[in-house]
């Protein structure tokens, strides 16, 4: 009877307390916010499998199609090099740094026009670009601003999105002489069978691939064929590094058209396609926002202000400068595409970029210059039997200057057929029949 009777008094005190707990704990599930319960805090834009389509574009960016291309040459490029143009120094004031950014919203918040991750591997590179990685990316951004209005017009005539545009950033450091160790060359580091399927013309004369404003026509031409396959363009800028053939080979194998998965597979793709996306964000998110991650003190490269004009004929490109009263330094930068030292001689005129406030001054100079003054080179074939001595010789040109401007090793293996430019004095210009048009394609 005793027990019976502290059993009963236990038993209500356990009611009690269950009386008292009920409530409680229904006041810490509604008054506190859920996140306190959460192993794990949210990422900072999103998780790492969930991209955000920030545009009309980007919705459908879970639905890439697995259609098959021909893959005959891709667009890798692998072991990018443009160590020898980041020594340089940075040019000029920050002229557009006081400018409103076209990046800020109304609210002046930072806006993407492409899908922004925050994940683990973006981290990683931004954390890189702002140490190990901090003196070449300063570069690029002091480069950057001298392209980028173009760049986001180009884009933006072509209805894709602007934020495309920081792309070289990471491609080629905005260094428009760029050449990789695979031969890809330019901002856009093209591979030469892509550049002129895109319509950039490649020959002996110029290489288009540096043209910052044509390369940036073909590069725009050509993620927007991407993006057409894929409709993803974290996949559409994976293959514009790798090739669209590997990309779709890996989807295909791994049954996934999420970037992230695909990334995952070290097999499946290079190393370099694999950190192509997250440094590209990392990269997209700094360039938006340099002061906030350290990079506050950047003298920025005025902006790019040219006016182009048509040549009529071949001419040295120090005859240019001198018509147009600035230095031949001026014309080079402005025609990086240019191979040789003077303007192609082509059937019809060339036309060649100026300083904007150079133009009108060049237009009356140049007028006033004979013709057979306007160019100190001729380019000379070589027949059977000749030797560049003999070429030498004929023109009363040093053998040296024809090596130099051949950029020949050995005189010896020059052979017939081989197209030779020479140094001339005005007196000894080459007739038409000296000067041969250069080959198509």
């Amino acid at each position: 009877m005793q027990k019976s009777e502290v059993g009963k008094q236990r038993s209500e005190a356990r009611n009690d307390i269950s009386f008292w707990l009920l409530p409680l704990g229904l006041c810490l599930f509604f008054f506190f916010p859920a996140h306190v319960f959460a192993s794990e805090a949210a990422p900072v834009i999103a998780s790492s499998q969930d991209e955000i389509p920030l545009t009309a574009a980007a919705t459908d960016e879970q639905h890439a199609t697995l259609e098959e291309v021909a893959p005959q040459e891709t667009q890798e490029k692998n072991g990018q090099n443009v160590g020898s143009e980041e020594d340089q120094a940075v040019q000029g004031p920050n002229d557009l740094a006081a400018e409103t950014s076209d990046d800020e919203n109304e609210d002046g918040e930072i806006a993407y026009d492409v899908p922004v991750v925050v994940n683990d591997k973006v981290e990683f590179f931004i954390r890189y670009f702002q140490t190990t990685g901090r003196r070449h990316f300063e570069k690029w951004l002091a480069r950057s601003k001298k392209y980028l209005p173009m760049l986001k017009d180009i884009f933006r005539q072509n209805d894709l999105p602007e934020d495309l545009a920081y792309l070289p950033l990471i491609e080629s450091g905005f260094n428009p002489n760029a050449k990789s160790r695979a031969r890809a060359v330019g901002m856009w580091q093209f591979m030469q069978w892509t550049g002129k399927k895109y319509g950039l013309k490649i020959d002996f004369w110029v290489d288009e691939r540096r043209d910052p404003e044509k390369a940036t026509w073909a590069a725009a031409n050509y993620l927007k064929d991407l993006y057409g396959i894929f409709t993803s363009w974290y996949l559409a800028a994976a293959s514009y590094n790798a090739g669209e053939g590997r990309i779709l080979r890996a989807m295909k194998k791994h049954k996934t058209d999420d970037f992230w998965l695909v990334a995952k597979q070290k097999r499946a793709l290079k190393r370099e396609t694999r950190d192509y996306i997250p440094k590209y964000i990392a990269a997209l998110i700094i360039a938006k926002e340099p002061a906030k991650y350290g990079f506050a003190d950047i003298e920025y490269q005025p902006q790019m202000a040219y006016e182009k004009v048509s040549i009529p004929v071949a001419t040295d490109l120090r005859v240019i400068a001198k018509a147009c009263e600035c230095s031949l330094d001026d014309i080079r930068k402005l025609n990086p595409q240019l191979l040789r030292w003077f303007t192609p001689p082509t059937e019809s005129p060339y036309e060649i970029k100026l300083p904007k406030e150079k133009a009108a001054v060049f237009h009356t100079n140049f007028a006033m210059i004979p013709p057979q003054e306007r160019l100190t080179f001729l380019v000379h074939k070589l027949k059977k039997g000749e030797t560049l001595s003999l070429i030498a010789k004929k023109y009363g040109a040093p053998l040296d200057s024809i090596l130099y401007l051949n950029k020949i090793k050995n005189a010896r293996q020059v052979r017939a057929g081989s197209k030779i430019v020479v140094p001339v004095r005005p007196k000894k210009m080459a007739t038409p029949e000296t000067v041969s048009s250069p080959q198509r394609g």
